[in-house]
């Protein structure tokens, strides 16, 4: 009798376990963000010798354009967020050492959608080619995620 009530307590202990960390492949936009602005978002790419590389980013789809836009009003700085390793410009504007966490999902919402309307607000023409690409303001950001809606 004692072995069964061994047994159901372990059963019960284990139904109860929560597995620890992200998943990548099925994220959710909260949790993301939540971990960004803490700046405990970890999920490095690693190679054959397990060397952290650069920060995934979250395999993000079309059911979660709604709740990245929702927290896209968030203007936290943050000082890590997951980049494209092969882009051939600074994800940062020239003069900013810090991320804007509701501009970034606002390309994260772009890159789902497979379009790039931020552009507009990101590439200043007036400027020579290699300055082009500036950062938008607080005030944007806000304007941007209201538009998306």
């Amino acid at each position: 009798m004692k072995k069964w009530a061994l047994l159901i307590g372990i059963i019960m202990l284990l139904m109860g376990c929560k597995k620890e960390g992200f998943d990548i492949n099925n994220p959710n936009a909260e949790t993301f963000v939540q971990q960004l602005k803490n700046g405990t978002y970890n999920e490095y790419e690693h190679d054959e010798k397990g060397e952290r590389l650069w920060l995934q980013m979250p395999r993000f789809r079309q059911e979660h354009i709604g709740a990245l836009i929702a927290l896209s009003k968030d203007t936290t700085h943050i000082q890590k967020f997951p980049t494209n390793p092969l882009s051939s410009h600074s994800p940062l504007p020239e003069g900013r050492n810090y991320f804007i966490l509701g501009e970034c999902l606002l390309w994260i919402v772009d890159g789902i959608r497979g379009a790039s309307p931020l552009d507009a607000y990101l590439i200043d023409i007036s400027k020579e080619v290699n300055e082009r690409r500036s950062g938008i303001t607080t005030a944007e950001i806000l304007m941007i995620s209201d538009r998306y809606r």
